[in-house]
């Protein structure tokens, strides 16, 4: 039985998120200033997982260190005998208590605590130094609130052509104008369809050309050294060497430009030469270039709020690679049996492949239905009916939003002289029933917002 369908987003908050002051978020420290041994012994630890750090200095004022912990994702208090009576560190955590950010203790001697120590951070405090493993402890909890300060969405089916890319364009699109913040698109499909929907086939391959493209994510290139040869010129062998990422306005394409739209959306273009590593047959090197991508994504983290991937149909390296970065998968779909044989796979691989502490959440996005109506298909998906076909809960995976068939959602070529921002659809001029689509894909991102929200919560 076919269920009428409530598309338009009405009386829902429109406020814009800010993205916080400065461009790098970081860890902020807050000591003493008379345990030395102690503070050193973190920031390296720190540095070595590639989390950036921020300690104030015997000379850092008092405004110096409220706005470096309004710009930190997470604060460590270093809990000492000489720390408990510090005053600065009193006002530290007094700040991020007012910023509502997530406080780290780490006690590093037997210090006795104040009133003000029980109350405020003793509740927080599960770690030592004198725990075997409290250093590695603190350090995956840094981690862990570095990267839901910055989300990493994969979209992706193990079925071609359910509108991955334009889910990955235009909800996101739509998220960083409804939301702002600062958005990065990656393109991980060697077809490149993503990069190609902002900018023409020579551009992209221009700048593939200089190593300023997806394979500098995953090897060392032209983009870190200037002696460095170009991973893409090697199909035969794979770059291991480490590097350090390059800095984000070197390497990334801003969609919106200088004279667009408000906020950051930028783009790292795509390129076909990434396909190398499907013909790998070295399990050592691809696992060292695996963990390359992975510190890279985590690089980049510090400068945007959102990250998301367009991948390509096929379970390969690159799949893998994508479902470990991610804290969750979007899986567009249509309303028709192939697509959800796509989402099955897709299931069994993120169960069979990806341990446990790395798997992403799914999600699942009706795709191009009917804009008035449920078809029957998506009305028996979201009343179970293809639960035991899924191989999961796919009803309760469903987003209750949908995006509609539409031509404005048509893979257009860009134009000659015109901004890449003009392929979005929530900036591409008015009429022509655009406002219903709009609604539906602010519908689809604010959904994905708040799974993502409660997801930080826990």
């Amino acid at each position: 039985m076919a269920e009428s369908r409530a598309v338009p987003l009405k009386g829902r908050s429109r406020q814009k998120i800010h993205a916080p002051r400065g461009q790098m978020s970081h860890v902020y420290i807050s000591h003493s200033g008379k345990d030395p041994d102690a503070l050193l012994a973190l920031h390296e630890a720190l540095r070595a997982a590639s989390v950036t750090v921020f300690h104030p200095g015997e000379d850092t004022s008092r405004a110096e260190a409220d706005a470096a912990i309004d710009r930190a994702f997470a604060i460590i208090v270093l809990v000492s005998a000489e720390g408990v009576r510090s005053r600065r560190v009193r006002q530290d955590v007094e700040a991020a208590k007012a910023m509502g950010l997530k406080l780290i203790p780490y006690q590093v001697d037997k210090a006795r605590l104040n009133g003000f120590f029980k109350q405020e951070v003793q509740p927080h405090l599960r770690l030592s130094s004198a725990m075997p493993d409290g250093l590695d402890q603190l350090v995956a909890e840094t981690q862990e609130a570095y990267r839901k300060k910055c989300p990493v969405i994969a979209v992706m089916n193990l079925k071609g052509g359910v509108g991955k890319t334009t889910v990955t364009a235009q909800v996101f699109g739509a998220w960083q104008e409804a939301f702002g913040g600062r958005v990065l698109l990656i393109d991980l499909d060697p077809q490149y369809n993503l990069t190609q929907t902002f900018y023409p086939m020579d551009l992209a391959d221009a700048s593939s050309a200089q190593d300023r493209s997806v394979i500098s994510l995953f090897e060392r290139s032209r983009l870190h050294a200037r002696d460095a040869a170009s991973p893409a010129e090697n199909w035969l062998g794979l770059t291991i060497q480490p590097f350090t990422p390059a800095p984000r306005d070197q390497f990334v394409h801003p969609v919106l430009g200088v004279d667009g739209p408000p906020g950051r959306l930028d783009i790292i273009s795509g390129q076909f030469e990434i396909s190398k590593y499907a013909f790998s047959g070295d399990p050592d090197a691809l696992a060292a270039v695996k963990q390359h991508f992975l510190r890279s994504v985590d690089h980049y983290r510090s400068e945007y709020d959102l990250i998301v991937f367009d991948t390509n149909p096929n379970a390969t390296f690159l799949t893998r690679c994508a479902l470990e970065a991610a804290d969750r998968v979007i899986a567009p779909m249509h309303a028709d049996i192939y697509s959800l044989r796509g989402v099955r796979l897709l299931n069994q691989v993120i169960c069979n492949q990806i341990e446990e502490a790395r798997r992403p959440e799914l999600s699942i996005l009706f795709n191009a239905v009917n804009r008035n109506e449920q078809s029957t298909f998506e009305a028996d998906a979201r009343n179970g009916v293809f639960d035991e076909i899924a191989g999961f809960p796919l009803s309760e995976a469903l987003l209750t939003a949908a995006l509609p068939r539409s031509a404005h959602f048509a893979v257009k070529a860009p134009q000659e002289g015109q901004p890449a921002w003009r392929q979005l659809v929530i900036h591409a001029g008015r009429g022509g029933g655009l406002k219903p689509i709009r609604e539906s894909l602010k519908q689809v991102a604010l959904e994905i917002r708040d799974l993502n929200e409660r997801k930080k919560g826990h």
